[in-house]
């Protein structure tokens, strides 16, 4: 809907855009590209001395292969990116991890390697433009997320969304019968995306994880990994991946 209304704007506005996303998308894997991305810094002399050594095991990081070091202040919840095959973005909090001991170095190996697994992603430029062509839905997604969080303290809040499907087959039929195509096939397609918006994101997140899996697992780091999760607040899913990490399959 956002688009729309940018298709709709005058012509300077609507190719500016297009412009500066071709832009971002291009300079994502740049200097200033991680900048807008992660907010990052070059990792001080000592981070980048205790983070590679952490890292040693990892045969695929050793020599020329050895990643630049970027410490960044917006990583999205996560402590370890892989931006590019030649960059690797570390929270502050995972550096101080790794450099205080908090850390071992099997387990900063096994970190880095799910990063790795990630890595074809992370660095796409397919998954970049979807990503910025998407941009406005993220925003509205985080806005709504944090208004989710407080509904869900409304004691009616989750049954009056578990019920979103009687209010869209009354306005799917009420557009039927006043003969109301276009808001027809609207309401229809929002009621789709109420569902399927949530399911294929699930979806995705599992996908994700599944690349960082393998890639530990082939690492050898699988045992070291499932032993953190168990370690943290572990569901049932989260114990099914543990036990699959240590038997080294994904």
């Amino acid at each position: 809907m956002v688009w729309i209304v940018v298709i709709a704007t005058p012509v300077p506005v609507a190719p500016a855009l297009l412009v500066v996303g071709v832009v971002l998308v291009l300079g994502r894997g740049t200097r200033w590209g991680l900048w807008w991305r992660f907010g990052v810094r070059p990792a001080t002399g000592f981070e980048r001395d205790k983070v590679c050594a952490a890292m040693v095991p990892i045969a695929s990081l050793r020599g020329r292969r050895q990643p630049a070091v970027w410490v960044g202040r917006r990583m999205g919840g996560r402590d370890v990116v892989m931006a590019t095959a030649h960059d690797l973005v570390l929270s502050d909090r995972f550096v101080t991890w790794v450099a205080t001991g908090k850390l071992s170095e099997d387990e900063t190996c096994a970190v880095v390697s799910h990063a790795l697994g990630r890595q074809v992603v992370d660095s796409s430029a397919l998954v970049a433009s979807l990503g910025a062509y998407c941009g406005p839905w993220l925003i509205v997604d985080q806005v709504l997320g944090g208004l989710a969080a407080a509904a869900g303290r409304v004691p009616l809040a989750p049954f009056a969304w578990k019920v979103r499907w009687v209010v869209f087959g009354v306005a799917v039929v009420d557009c039927y019968l006043n003969q109301r195509w276009a808001a027809m096939v609207l309401v229809a397609v929002f009621a789709v995306l109420s569902w399927s918006t949530g399911f294929f994101a699930a979806r995705w997140s599992v996908a994700l994880e599944r690349l960082g899996d393998r890639r530990v697992i082939a690492e050898g780091f699988g045992p070291t990994l499932a032993t953190m999760l168990r370690r943290g607040s572990c569901g049932i899913a989260q114990q099914e991946r543990a036990e699959l990490l240590n038997q080294g399959r994904s």
